[in-house]
This record gives C-alpha cells, structure tokens and sequence, in this order.
C-alpha cells in the first residue's frame, strides 16, 4: 500500500513529538526563518470567504486529531460564547480555533505539540506550506482571531508576562531581535527557575491577547503571543534569564501564500495593527456597542473600516458609489509596494478609501480622514 504524502509527514512530526516527551530540548530563540507567518492582510475576505471553510472540511476529514479537537472546542464554544463580548466580526470559526488551542496548549497534548512543530516548520518554502502543512484553515482562524482581539499596545504590554523554557538559548549582537516562531502562551504569575538550565522570559508584548476570559474557570491573566511579533532581547542580570521588549510590530517573509505569495528574503515589517474594537455579546439580542471600558460608543464608528480593492483579471473596478455632499478625491500618487514578492493579490490604489454603512449597503469614498495603504493610516487624505 502507498503512503500518501500527508500521511509521511504526519509520522515523522508524530515521531519528533515523541523524541520531544522524553527529551528535554533546549529552545533556540532566534528569527525563527523557518515557520509559516502568513499574516493574510491583503487577501483576508477573499480567503475566508472563498477558500478556509473548503480547506477546513478537507484537513478535518484527512487529519482525525484535528477533526476531533475541532469538534471539542466547538462544544465548548457553543457554550461559552454568550458570556463574552466580542469585536462583531468575530465570528465562530475564530472563537473554536482560539478555545481548541488555549485547551491544547494548557494540557501539552500530543496535538499542540504536532501543530506548533508543524507551524515551525512549514515556512522553509511555498512548496512546504502547500504540500506538507496540514493545518492551514486552523492557522488562519486562529490568526484571525489574535489580530480581531488585539488592542493598541499602550493597554498590551502595560504588565508583564511570563514563560519558562528549559535552556534557552540566544546569540547576542546585531539587532538583538527575536520572535517565537509558534503561537505562544504567557502567564502574569511569574515562576522561579526550578534549576540553572531553566530560563525565564519576561516579555512585553504588545499585540498578545488576553485570553483567559475564553477559559470556563477563572485563572491568573493569560495571555497568547503571535508567531511573528519581534522582540527586542536583553539579558537579565547575570543568569540565563531574558527581558523581551516588544517592537510594536510583527514581520513576515510569507503575503497570501496561498493565493501564490512566494517567500521573501527578508521578514518584511508589519507595524502595530489593530482593527477598532466595538464588541458584542452573542447570547444578548439587544445591546448597546461598547468598546472595553469606553461608554457611549456611537455605532457609526463600528462602520469605519479599511477597504482594499478587490481586482479580478480582466475585471474592472467600478467607482466608487459618491455619498451625497461628499467629493470623491483622486490621488496622483501611488505608494511603492516593494514588501512582497508575486502574491497575485491587487496593490493598494492611489485611492483614501474608508467605509460608510447604511443597513443593507456597502458604499466606498474617499471621506478626507484616513490615508490608507499597506493597512496602516494616517490623517488626513491629500488634496
């Protein structure tokens, strides 16, 4: 019988799990080059809608670990999402990959440690990604999840958080920098090194996620670091221990990869992000938008959002639909896009585009507010 190429890779990470149970391994901390980063911050809609919930049935039906950690969290979710607010284009998928991984992670199950050394290791090459990497729908859930929760990072990294590792290792000089390479877990309760191997990272995060409200029990605060935030490293006194500063950015060397982003070179800088966060409560019919500890937050702030042009070979895009006493301005210049490599996505137009909603309609102009391209802003729009 022929063993697929799915099922070779699942045994050798299956065989380095174990190798792991009964071996302590000293962690590198470094740029982790190798791990898939994919941020989808240009093909986010297209892929959710269109590809991720396709690509989740396929990898649920081939993958029975996946398929039944899936379906857990789901139960749990199901329970649990009514006594949380949540931003309002949270949706299901997103809560189950972040609750699946939260309980993974929390037991070590054999599943946690398979996903994060896949995470590690599908990044060596597109090919690698597309071929071998079986958890690509639970990737970009959980993704999304970390950047729809995230808050600006004067409310982040306000109070640290904590890991242990045993052994870490970093090589001072250059730029010092650092990021984990797999989906971390913090805690505010800070150990003491059980021995002179064990290391313990002090870490000031700034788009890590509170994530203990997700949990049914209460616990200390805990909080989940993205794959690709970059550190700034300093050593701790005279022990092993390591201070890591976040950068207030994330970088990647992969843009919709599976749309055709090819690697980049370089881990290509993504500076902080976040969506404004109004929340919601699923299990409450009736409520008022309230943004984390802001009163009175009106609902049309709900509906500015960033918008990129959608582009289809050989399809035109129309013009934007005027609102009535607002100009629509064009713009003479265009942004250099010289980040990413052949991603098949369209470039950001010359255009300042925010997001004006009335029920039932979507309409795009330029309002004078935001001067958008490559999702960071800056006020106002140039005459």
């Amino acid at each position: 019988m022929k063993t697929g190429h799915f099922e070779i890779v699942t045994i050798l990470l299956a065989a380095m799990i174990l190798v792991d149970i009964f071996q302590v391994k000293a962690e590198v901390l470094d740029m982790a080059d190798n791990a898939f980063d994919d941020e989808y911050l240009k093909c986010t809609d297209r892929m959710e809608i269109k590809y991720v919930p396709q690509l989740l049935k396929e990898e649920k039906a081939s993958h029975q670990q996946l398929d039944t950690v899936w379906e857990n969290a789901k139960a749990k979710w199901e329970a649990r999402k009514t006594q949380i607010f949540l931003p309002v284009n949270f949706k299901d998928n997103h809560g189950i990959a972040l609750l699946a991984y939260i309980s993974e992670a929390q037991e070590q199950t054999p599943f946690y440690h398979l996903f994060n050394e896949a995470v590690k290791m599908a990044g060596q090459s597109r090919e690698d990604y597309i071929y071998g990497f079986q958890f690509k729908a639970f990737h970009f859930y959980l993704t999304r999840a970390l950047q729809l929760l995230r808050r600006p990072c004067k409310a982040s990294y306000k109070n640290v958080v904590y890991r242990t590792s045993q052994g870490t290792s970093f090589t001072f000089g250059g730029l010092n920098q650092a990021r984990f390479g797999h989906f971390t877990l913090a805690y505010s309760a800070k150990p003491q090194a059980a021995n002179d191997q064990q290391t313990v990272l002090s870490i000031y995060t700034c788009l890590g996620v509170d994530i203990e409200i997700f949990l049914d029990k209460e616990s200390e605060r805990i909080t989940l670091i993205p794959l690709n935030e970059v550190f700034q490293v300093s050593q701790e006194g005279d022990g092993n221990d390591l201070i890591l500063q976040s950068t207030n950015k994330t970088c990647s060397h992969y843009e919709c990869a599976f749309l055709g982003g090819l690697k980049t070179e370089n881990c290509v800088e993504n500076l902080e992000y976040f969506q404004h966060i109004n929340v919601y409560n699923p299990g409450k019919k009736k409520q008022k938008l309230e943004d984390h500890g802001e009163k009175n937050q009106k609902l049309e702030d709900h509906g500015m959002k960033i918008l990129e042009p959608t582009q289809i070979p050989g399809m035109k895009i129309p013009e934007p639909f005027p609102l009535p006493g607002i100009e629509v301005i064009q713009l003479n210049e265009k942004p250099e896009d010289k980040s990413q490599g052949n991603t098949n996505n369209p470039k950001m137009g010359s255009r300042c585009v925010a997001q004006a909603q009335t029920p039932g309609l979507k309409r795009s102009s330029c309002l004078g507010l935001l001067k958008c391209w490559d999702y960071r802003c800056e006020p106002p729009c140039p005459n």
